[in-house]
């Protein structure tokens, strides 16, 4: 998360506190919130966390609990692997939609969308270069994930989910091997 959505510096600007990090954010607003649900990753105990970019720190939101292997079953789904096998970490994105709705009013959710867009390019740019599979998803449960961290729906909930994981060792020599081979398009 340090190398994907740290918080660099904070700015004033018009009404609000603006920052800096590492992905791109229209107007700097920074609307987009980290929550990191873990089933399985070393030094972390199972649970839904949240991501602190000013200190570069994990709070604890929620341990395990049905809802939120609910909501990694559907990540499962999402990426065709088998419902009762989670994925390792699962980073839900959420937004906290006052935070450009102010000043961009009626392009505030397509705004928070390629905010998201920037963010998942980071993600994946990132995970790649430290040798982790990482995973976009289209889809998710906003209503459970709302009930999960005890938002408001419409002040903030999730836009987006990413699954990070390992690198099965079967496969861990292959994306070398496809950088280096010329690829016919055409074939």
């Amino acid at each position: 998360m340090y190398r994907s959505a740290r918080l660099r510096q904070v700015f004033q600007m018009e009404k609000m506190d603006c920052s800096d990090r590492p992905s791109p954010g229209g107007g700097a607003c920074y609307e987009l919130e980290l929550y990191i649900a873990v089933y399985q990753c070393e030094g972390l105990a199972q649970g839904l966390y949240h991501y602190c970019p000013q200190h570069h720190r994990l709070g604890r939101v929620c341990d395990w609990n049905p809802d939120l292997a609910q909501l990694m079953a559907g990540a499962s789904h999402a990426t065709r692997r088998d419902e009762a096998v989670p994925p390792q970490v699962l980073v839900v994105v959420a937004s906290r939609f006052a935070r450009v709705a102010w000043k961009y009013e009626a392009i505030a959710y397509a705004l928070m969308l390629k905010n998201l867009g920037c963010l998942y390019q980071t993600m994946y740019l990132v995970a790649t270069a430290m040798g982790l599979a990482p995973c976009a998803l289209g889809t998710g449960n906003a209503d459970l994930f709302s009930q999960l961290i005890g938002s408001e729906y419409y002040a903030e909930t999730s836009i987006g989910e990413f699954t990070l994981g390992s690198v099965p060792e079967c496969l861990a020599d292959e994306p070398k091997q496809l950088m280096m081979e010329p690829v016919d398009w055409q074939a």
